[in-house]
């Protein structure tokens, strides 16, 4: 019989040299993985960088709605992935979404592939997600996640729809009073100086308008250039956030709708983060920072704390009246002596969302008569600045 020798020649029974095998058939046979070689991972390459890339909330109500429903059907995560990314326009957006895809192909989980990118899928996604895969029912997760994000989307449709028209009013006055000061009381201004007439109020303050402008625009442009910055820069600070917020919430009618609109999105996803498997711990530190009003993420937050020493979630709701109401804590309470706590944030997130929906659909219908008043009394203002010169001027013509 023959064999090969570490050198790689043929030998045969006898150790005598047979013959040498080629260099190349050698490095083959030195390549063939043995059970000591250590598999070879693919590296995958991120996606390529956008200047101005921006991923939608509807983006990812789709992408998670079509997702649950073919993995319901039974496709694999991989090949749905795939079919929704060649549906998606955003090129930002299909570009993550192929590179999630090769990296879920070379072996990681969809969570864990989500985690590369915490600006488009934030925590609450990520979690739902991770639990979805560890209990098997990651079809459900995602329904639940694009629920919360398509009724998220309702609410803030509805929070815009409610005010335009009060934003396209007061544009519209801007608008004319803008045009009287810069093209109309100019003329008149002419008009009562050469006639020796004392300019009223509001015309001598035009007059200091436009003197100013004339001479020192490129100070007023570059004051409220460095104001808005400024503006911009202390809002960014923690505490000055956090005391704004906290005052939101005083005033009378915004901070009641404040309110509610935090507490229908606490309760909401509160309870599809209980569904998922989350531990209400866990779920409040996620849930902390889906709600706009930082006052409310920051007691949220010492909640947490509160419940893992052991406190309930009723009781650290009491302590916090001014956040949550009564109503919310006795349904918490009885929820959680009942065992139904997550069926009972469904009815406090409808209860709330009912309410906003409301507040919103009159806000037009109340805000109307005090429009149509402020719109009154500036042209009537504007009126009698004007016609008590006019009169003077036509007096002096007259004699």
């Amino acid at each position: 019989m023959e064999y090969l020798d570490i050198k790689h020649h043929k030998i045969d029974d006898t150790g005598k040299l047979k013959q040498k095998i080629k260099p190349e058939l050698a490095k083959k046979l030195k390549d063939i993985p043995g059970k000591n070689s250590k598999k070879e991972v693919k590296k995958v390459k991120g996606p390529k960088k956008f200047l101005f890339g921006r991923v939608t909330s509807a983006d990812q109500m789709l992408l998670l709605d079509n997702l649950s429903t073919m993995i319901k059907a039974g496709l694999a995560l991989a090949p749905a992935l795939k079919t929704i990314t060649s549906e998606i326009k955003n090129k930002y957006f299909r570009n993550i979404l192929d590179h999630i895809y090769d990296m879920i192909e070379n072996g990681q989980s969809l969570s864990d592939s989500m985690k590369h990118y915490p600006k488009v899928f934030p925590e609450m996604i990520v979690s739902a997600v991770e639990v979805g895969e560890n209990t098997g029912a990651l079809s459900e997760s995602l329904g639940h996640l694009a629920s919360i994000i398509k009724s998220q989307r309702q609410l803030r449709a509805k929070v815009i729809g409610a005010l335009i028209y009060p934003c396209v009013v007061i544009v519209a006055m801007l608008g004319v009073s803008l045009f009287l000061a810069f093209f109309v009381f100019p003329q008149l201004i002419e008009v009562f100086v050469e006639a020796d007439v004392e300019l009223p109020v509001i015309l001598s303050a035009v007059q200091w308008i436009l003197w100013v402008a004339k001479f020192y625009y490129v100070y007023v442009i570059g004051g409220l250039v460095g104001f808005i910055i400024i503006i911009i820069l202390l809002f960014r600070i923690y505490k000055v956030r956090l005391t704004w917020d906290r005052l939101m919430l005083k005033i009378p009618f915004v901070g009641n709708l404040i309110r509610e609109l935090c507490m229908s999105r606490f309760a909401g996803n509160l309870h599809a983060l209980l569904a998922a498997g989350l531990s209400i711990v866990k779920c409040l530190d996620i849930v902390a920072k889906t709600v706009p009003n930082l006052y409310y993420r920051q007691e949220i937050l010492k909640m947490a704390t509160e419940l893992e020493k052991g406190k309930s979630l009723s009781a650290a709701m009491a302590d916090r009246p001014q956040l949550f109401s009564s109503l919310a804590i006795q349904l918490c309470h009885v929820g959680e002596e009942t065992g139904e706590l997550e069926n009972i944030l469904i009815k406090i997130e409808e209860y709330y969302q009912e309410r906003v929906n409301n507040v919103l659909a009159n806000l037009s219908t109340i805000i109307e008569p005090v429009l149509l008043v402020l719109v009154g009394v500036a042209v009537g203002f504007i009126a009698l600045s004007v016609i008590s010169p006019m009169y003077e001027l036509t007096q002096s013509f007259a004699e």
